[in-house]
């Protein structure tokens, strides 16, 4: 692009469209990369729970096929009659093949010695009484251990669940020769007749099917597969990749976690590694079936995708700057023309006018120009009038401020107090001397706030003494704003508003506050009182002008005079505003801009 001159138009118009453009693209680019992060990951985690789904259902029909074997002992019309006398004969010893007990013995233990010889999942079947072991086909060599078998999880679990079939493990059991983990699978036998108590059949299977189930899987699924018990243990680890390595003492932390969680995927550091971790619980055996992925490899492809976007949106920048650079400088060479017309025109020359062109804004920004030149006469003009109307106003409102009624009723409070030898009238003669000094202010326009706080105290002074019990008042001013610059009387009008048409119409006691705060870059007052009340609409009427001095005893006058005088002076965004409830009180907010510059000494304020 060509030089462009540094503070010209042209230059703050393409930094500023610059920045613009740029600002816009990064959010665009930010806003797609997190809503593509977000669908990715969450795209991520409903396939892993898809799978996950379809592997806790292979499982569970590979307990339920284990548990049929279970289940065909309610029914084994043998093995109910071996159990029955068994149970009978349990308090004393007595050899399973003795006596009528052999062909019913013998019966039941080949159906599950053809179960053993035909299933290599299965390593044991084990029949146990309230005391003993009734029957035992095994892999392993049984120890012949003398204990009590309802403090085992298997069996206290069968007890209390008759018809549930329980999964417990990987567990390492006592009576048998070996240390090998096995899954146990128990259930209550019951006799089919009356559905009493016969034993509990404890099925141990080896893990060489739920890994072969797992394996299958796992090779379909990114990252590790792991499957945890609720008590923590591991029963099944396997890392997808070697660049993962998800570690036994990894799961301890991961089963702290997938307890207290709620949310079927959630996002967890592993050995300095972030996953994302999807799980499913299988309720039939209390495990948790748990896939972990790490991030880096879901986001990877989005990464490449958004660089390309990256590169896309950087080469459409500088295209579009190259663009924007052209257009600026077609539109400003006509306002280059119009500036060089307009500095010849000056406080001597409001006859020069400019000539027009085109029909566009640029001759629109033309012909209002003549038009401005044109009125400026008549606008000198009206300033001096509008000055002329600011000090009647002004020259107004001290007249509503202290208004001959109410000093002929102060001077007539002050010649009874004196008849009366009243303690109060050199508070009160006091307080009038104050309210007159500050009124007069040697002639000044502006007051500090706390000069005009100390006014409106004198005059609340005076009628709180005339109107005895009748009313009590409270003045919070901030530190920060007493030394700011205000219009003298403009507080009073509207205090005498609240004691005349809010509390002297309210029965008992009436309480008035007045606070001055900084807010930002404004002044706030706030004149509160809980007399009477006004409508909203009246409050409206009262800003806006459309009260008549006669409906409100002249008070319109002086919040008119009030408000127009702020504005005159500050500008239309400062004034009144007043918030009311009938029976509730009133409350007006003076908004004026805080400034402390230019206010005389305090000493020729008063």
């Amino acid at each position: 692009m060509r030089k462009i001159k540094a503070n010209g138009l042209k230059s703050r118009a393409l930094r500023q469209m610059t920045a613009l453009i740029i600002l816009v693209m990064v959010l665009m680019v930010a806003l797609f990369y997190g809503i593509m992060c977000s669908r990715t990951v969450n795209n991520q985690a409903k396939s892993q729970q898809k799978s996950l789904s379809n592997l806790e259902s292979n499982l569970k029909t590979y307990f339920e096929e284990v548990d049929s074997i279970a289940k065909n002992a309610n029914y084994n019309y043998y093995l109910q009659n071996y159990l029955a006398m068994m149970l009978e004969k349990e308090s004393s010893y007595t050899e399973p093949s003795v006596g009528k007990n052999m062909r019913a013995y013998e019966m039941s233990s080949r159906a599950f010695s053809d179960t053993l010889l035909s299933r290599s999942d299965v390593s044991s079947i084990m029949v146990f009484g309230r005391k003993k072991v009734f029957l035992n086909k095994s892999v392993y060599s049984y120890r012949n251990v003398v204990m009590d078998y309802s403090g085992l999880e298997w069996y206290a679990k069968a007890i209390e669940n008759p018809n549930d079939m329980i999964i417990t493990g990987p567990n390492q059991h006592r009576f048998f020769d070996t240390e090998d983990k096995m899954i146990s699978l128990s259930r209550q036998i019951q006799d089919y007749e009356d559905g009493t108590f016969l034993g509990v059949i404890l099925i141990n299977l080896n893990l060489n099917k739920i890994i072969e189930i797992c394996d299958s899987f796992q090779e379909n699924t990114a990252g590790s597969l792991a499957i945890i018990n609720h008590e923590g243990e591991t029963i099944y680890l396997k890392n997808g990749s070697d660049e993962i390595d998800v570690s036994k003492s990894d799961m301890e932390d991961l089963s702290a976690k997938l307890v207290k969680h709620n949310e079927s995927s959630f996002r967890m550091k592993l050995s300095g590694t972030e996953y994302l971790v999807t799980e499913n619980l299988m309720e039939t055996a209390g495990w948790y079936i748990v896939n972990l992925v790490p991030y880096s490899w879901i986001l990877e492809e989005l990464w490449k995708s958004s660089l390309l976007i990256v590169i896309a949106v950087i080469g459409t920048l500088i295209v579009t700057l190259l663009f924007l650079e052209r257009i600026l400088t077609n539109v400003i060479k006509p306002l280059k023309k119009l500036e060089r017309h307009m500095s010849r025109v000056n406080l001597e020359n409001f006859n020069e006018q400019v000539s027009i062109v085109s029909d566009d804004e640029i001759g629109h920004l033309a012909g209002n120009f003549n038009d401005m030149l044109e009125r400026i006469e008549n606008l000198k003009e009206q300033v001096v009038e509008e000055q002329e109307d600011k000090r009647k106003y002004e020259l107004q409102a001290l007249q509503a401020q202290i208004n001959p009624h109410f000093l002929y009723n102060t001077l007539d409070s002050i010649i009874w107090m004196a008849e009366t030898n009243d303690s109060n009238i050199v508070p009160m003669t006091e307080a009038l001397a104050k309210l007159f000094r500050i009124s007069l202010n040697r002639g000044n326009e502006e007051i500090l706030l706390k000069k005009e706080i100390e006014h409106v105290r004198n005059y609340l002074i005076i009628q709180s003494m005339r109107y005895a019990d009748k009313f009590i008042f409270d003045i919070q001013v901030a530190e920060e704003v007493e030394k700011c610059k205000v219009i003298k009387l403009i507080l009073q009008p509207i205090v005498e508003n609240c004691i005349y048409h809010g509390i002297k119409k309210k029965r008992g006691t009436g309480h008035i506050v007045i606070r001055a705060f900084l807010d930002g870059q404004n002044l706030v007052i706030q004149v509160e009182d809980d007399g009477c009340g006004m409508s909203s609409e009246m409050c409206q009427k009262m800003v806006s002008y459309e009260v008549k001095p006669e409906n409100i005893s002249g008070s319109g006058i002086g919040v008119k005079n009030v408000n127009e005088r702020i504005q005159l002076r500050f500008g239309k965004d400062y004034g009144l505003s007043y918030q009311s409830e009938e029976g509730k009180g009133t409350t007006v907010t003076y908004i004026l801009p805080y400034c402390v510059e230019g206010v005389e000494n305090e000493k020729n304020n008063v």
